[in-house]
């Protein structure tokens, strides 16, 4: 071989090779990109946001951040949400009481509790409440999907079934129901961004439960850190800054830890 050719190989090599050098400097591999989990949620507002900055898009994302991978929050209608993810179209259920892994058979619950959630009567009237059955009486208003509201008001012949919290809540302006079920963070929400008058919650709460995440069975190797993560967030002082940050408006204190 020529002495001229060998060098001009050698050179084209040593070319490349620092090529590649920056190449991948500046645009790492592949592999080595964070990871992206789809998070389900039936949230419209406060809690879930179309830009992903409600109380739970934040709480979800940092908790993902801190295991090393990246969520996107995807909305989904109540009904279809759990079903979706059970049939692994998404990573993870947002906000669900324990349990849901009876009917749903491919979907495992997170440990840590994300928040606490306080279900309540809404209403225009002073009634008195006494838990659930003192409600058997009046019209009661109730998103469709919400389990906890349907099966302890299950037999009630004044229950009306809606498919939003808009519609709860115009029902309850017109006069339509006695009562509106709902969580109450979230209520307060409605009525803020509706600007409803003489609206309240009635004392005292009918429950109070413990809400998790829930990870498509395929997911299940994320379970003990995405629990950790979440516990580790209480403890630092990060998910009181997010839960004060995203309610603050509301004018009421909120507390959402177990």
């Amino acid at each position: 071989m020529r002495r001229d050719a060998f060098n001009g190989s050698a050179s084209s090599m040593l070319l490349l090779a620092a090529a590649l050098f920056i190449l991948t400097s500046i645009c790492p591999p592949l592999a080595a990109q964070t990871r992206t989990v789809t998070v389900s949620t039936s949230y419209k507002s406060l809690l879930s946001t179309p830009d992903q900055t409600g109380m739970l898009d934040l709480l979800v994302k940092e908790a993902f951040k801190r295991i090393g991978l990246k969520a996107e929050v995807v909305f989904n209608p109540t009904e279809r949400s759990l079903k979706d993810v059970n049939e692994g179209l998404f990573d993870v259920e947002i906000n669900r009481i324990e349990g849901m892994e009876k009917e749903y058979p491919n979907l495992v619950m997170v440990p840590e509790p994300n928040m606490v959630m306080r279900f309540v009567a809404f209403s225009k009237k002073d009634l008195p409440v006494d838990g659930w059955d003192s409600l058997r009486g009046l019209r009661i208003g109730i998103v469709k999907g919400w389990r906890i509201l349907e099966e302890n008001t299950r037999g009630f012949p004044g229950v009306i079934l809606v498919p939003t919290e808009t519609e709860l809540f115009n029902m309850l302006d017109r006069g339509r129901i006695d009562v509106a079920l709902y969580d109450e963070l979230t209520g307060y929400e409605q009525i803020s961004l509706r600007g409803f008058e003489g609206m309240r919650r009635l004392e005292p709460p009918l429950a109070g439960r413990k809400m998790h995440l829930y990870l498509h069975e395929k997911n299940i190797g994320l379970l003990e850190p995405l629990s950790e993560a979440l516990g580790s967030m209480k403890e630092d002082g990060t998910y009181d800054r997010i839960v004060r940050q995203a309610t603050s408006h509301l004018g009421i204190d909120f507390g959402g830890k177990d």
